[in-house]
């Protein structure tokens, strides 16, 4: 496990190298506003939150972020802080590698803090990651397979379909994984991004939290 402090190190750190950046590499951000936070089939927050994201891209494939959002878990609301880094590379014109690691905290309940490795691959519509964490929020050992594509329905607009499996690796042998599936409508607006989502499938596994609505709905504006 990362000591909380050297996160936060690593957060001030990788804002610094953001605005210090020389011209060859890229900072973005995005500011969404969400009609509920939800991960993985699970509402994290059933009311409206805003998010950031904020991303540093090298040319040599190295990026690092920051992801930062209420939730509410337990009804408990309180500030969620994700950071994460890795290397992205091209295997060919279409087809590219991808790994690295994250860690998310949780600023009132640190007994939910978990970090995960991942590897994956991604086509031009198409992606695939496998996630593993040693102590999924603070418990067990997990694997999570998440697959994501996209369907061009015109210039602006397309179809976004997400399917993924959550499997506990100290369960006993046969218990149920958790699936999670949900469609999407994107408009492409220039800097504006505009999504209604369909969650088709999900479970609440995590003590605290329900569901997530089978109808979402988000905007985001990229920096």
């Amino acid at each position: 496990m990362f000591p909380d402090h050297r996160l936060k190190k690593f957060a001030l750190s990788l804002i610094a190298l953001c605005l210090a950046a020389p011209a060859r590499s890229q900072t973005s951000a995005d500011l969404s506003l969400l009609s509920q936070y939800a991960g993985r089939g699970v509402a994290f927050d059933p009311d409206p939150v805003l998010q950031l994201r904020v991303e540093h891209d090298t040319d040599q494939g190295w990026y690092g972020g920051v992801f930062a959002s209420p939730v509410a878990i337990g009804g408990r609301r309180q500030g969620q802080l994700t950071t994460y880094g890795g290397r992205a590379q091209r295997l060919s014109s279409t087809l590219s590698w991808d790994a690295g690691i994250s860690r998310s905290v949780y600023l009132r309940d640190a007994s939910l803090n978990y970090h995960e490795w991942y590897v994956g691959l991604a086509l031009d519509r198409a992606s695939a990651r496998l996630f593993y964490s040693p102590a999924y929020y603070g418990d067990e050992r997990s694997v999570y397979l998440d697959l994501n594509g996209a369907y061009p329905l015109g210039e602006r607009l397309s179809l976004a379909l997400h399917g993924g499996l959550l499997h506990p690796l100290d369960e006993p042998r046969g218990a149920a994984r958790l699936i999670d599936l949900r469609l999407a409508l994107v408009a492409d607006l220039g800097d504006y991004s505009l999504q209604a989502g369909w969650q088709v499938k999900g479970q609440a596994y995590l003590a605290g939290t329900t569901r997530a609505r089978a109808l979402t709905a988000s905007i985001s504006r990229r920096f």
